[in-house]
């Protein structure tokens, strides 16, 4: 075999078996670094809703990822607070990860209760994981053909009801944001999520409800429900032929629901790294992107630093629109 043959076919092929065995040892050291055994990650809604399916294919990805069982651990209540204080007072080693929200890390301090938890303080950021559109959905056969109906119900004196993914979520404050806009007076009911407010809706018990785009698509695709408008700046590619609220009432409103993964505050930082870079994999896979975008589902993917200045941007983004509008969350 002569030099020139041994450079040109052999060099590339050493530097492939490099790169293969190099990319097998980052694994091996990502999954190296966490304490033995499960990871549990926490959801703070009930199965059947947009969290709960976004962590379940965040876990599947991540347990294949680090070559450990990842088990979704579903504990809604208190409008998030239940799920994050079991989350700031577990054992800060990687093992037990929250699903966190709007509501978790942007609005519960708002709620004037004892929270378990604090938003600035509990947590280590490890991604935000993606951004979803809210919309306003109804039944088929409702009397109201628009938002606008809806709002103007109240001064009907028949005024509609409608139901959120639970007090203080990004779905109650962006309705009594157009209520108090619009000097509506609908009666809210808040949901432990979004599959009981759907479940209601369908069976009359509700006359709206405002959830994310993921829970309702299936519905409204198979005409068990109608929108009415999408609670955003633009309509969503997802579902096109839905009016935004500025198109529906005249009205600007841009508030979204967002989900992040978090850690207990003090998780070692090559802990943080393995477990950030195992979520990251999972969101930028393009089999997952090809089967929630469609959904509505904005998958982010980004890093811890980038993370913690979009909580600190959406913190002052709600405290600026309670205070403004006054808003009574609980």
């Amino acid at each position: 075999m002569s030099r020139q043959f041994r450079i040109r076919v052999l060099g590339p092929l050493a530097a492939l078996a490099v790169g293969i065995s190099t990319m097998v040892a980052a694994s091996m050291v990502q999954a190296n670094v966490l304490a033995p055994g499960a990871i549990t990650l926490v959801v703070p809604y009930t199965p059947g809703g947009t969290t709960d399916l976004l962590a379940r294919r965040i876990a599947q990805g991540m347990s294949e990822q680090l070559k450990r069982p990842v088990v979704v651990d579903n504990r809604p209540g208190g409008g998030t607070a239940i799920a994050a204080s079991t989350v700031a007072r577990a054992a800060p080693d990687g093992r037990t990860l929250l699903i966190a929200s709007n509501a978790t890390l942007a609005v519960n301090q708002h709620l004037g209760i004892k929270l378990g938890y604090a938003p600035d303080s509990s947590f280590d950021y490890i991604s935000l994981l993606a951004t979803v559109p809210n919309v306003v959905v109804t039944r088929p056969d409702a009397r109201w053909r628009s938002l606008a109906d809806v709002m103007a119900s109240s001064k009907t004196g028949q005024p509609a009801s409608y139901g959120s993914m639970g007090t203080g979520t990004s779905t109650h404050i962006a309705m009594e944001v157009l209520n108090q806009a619009l000097s509506a007076q609908l009666t809210h009911v808040p949901y432990k999520g979004s599959a009981p407010a759907l479940v209601d809706l369908m069976g009359g018990h509700v006359d709206v409800v405002i959830d994310t785009l993921v829970a309702t698509l299936p519905h409204l695709r198979e005409g068990k429900l109608r929108a009415l408008a999408v609670l955003s700046a633009q309509r969503s590619s997802s579902a096109p032929d839905i009016p935004t609220a500025k198109e529906a009432l005249g009205r600007d409103i841009n508030i979204y629901s967002w989900f992040g993964l978090v850690a207990p505050k003090g998780t070692p930082p090559n802990v943080m790294a393995a477990l950030h870079d195992a979520a990251v994999s999972v969101l930028k896979a393009p089999a997952l992107q090809k089967e929630l975008g469609p959904q509505g589902v904005d998958l982010v993917g980004s890093d811890p630093r980038a993370f913690g200045e979009f909580v600190k941007d959406q913190q002052r983004m709600y405290s600026e629109i309670i205070s403004t509008n006054k808003l009574k969350l609980n």
